[in-house]
């Protein structure tokens, strides 16, 4: 679902739902299932980690607003990008310009998946990304487009390790420690709900 423009950030920045703005129009950002910001932030937390302490910069950001065009037609808010020039970040209000990477969750919504496999796909290559990734976590899949190669985007599961040199140098990205991540933390939900339960019966008998 989108409003048709144009619109600029000024406008964009006044609403109170979850949206971003694409060459002037405007986007609504649908909510992503539970089990989608699980994947997220141990992905976003493996990269931070990764970037954490070393010589050259890299700095990742989660829903950070990116004037992608350095204009006021357009603020992405991919869910996780990563930014390799500092100067893009000194403003302390938006990334300026194209991110080194962009990542994006494919959601359940299908006006959402379109946007990030077509319209952010196109975008983020005339911008100047180096890499665009784009997560399934629903078919436990991932893209991977190398703009600067003249090649179909690769294509992994998540049982595979994954380079990510354009985020650090020498980096891989395990999914299956990820998987075990997940793995854990809703075996530790249902364990928690399940002892919630246990005192709640054994105080009402």
């Amino acid at each position: 679902m989108y409003e048709i423009g144009p619109y600029t950030i000024e406008d964009n920045q006044k609403r109170e739902d979850r949206t971003e703005l694409i060459d002037g129009n405007i986007y609504t950002m649908k909510s992503y299932l539970p089990i989608y910001g699980v994947y997220l932030r141990n992905l976003y937390g493996m990269i931070r980690q990764a970037c954490e302490g070393k010589e050259e910069y890299a700095r990742p950001f989660m829903f950070v607003g990116v004037r992608l065009d350095k204009d006021d037609k357009t603020c992405i808010v991919p869910d996780i990008c990563v930014v390799r020039n500092e100067a893009q970040v000194a403003g302390g209000e938006f990334v300026e310009g194209a991110p080194a990477v962009t990542i994006e969750f494919l959601g359940s919504d299908l006006s959402d998946r379109k946007r990030d496999l077509y319209l952010k796909l196109m975008k983020y290559h005339e911008a100047g990304v180096k890499e665009y990734w784009i997560i399934d976590v629903e078919h436990k899949a991932l893209m991977v487009y190398d703009f600067g190669a003249i090649t179909l985007p690769k294509k992994y599961t998540f049982e595979d390790v994954v380079p990510a040199d354009s985020i650090m140098s020498g980096f891989r990205i395990d999914f299956n420690e990820i998987e075990e991540k997940v793995k854990k933390f809703f075996e530790l939900a249902e364990f928690t709900k399940k002892m919630k339960e246990k005192k709640m019966a054994a105080k009402n008998s």
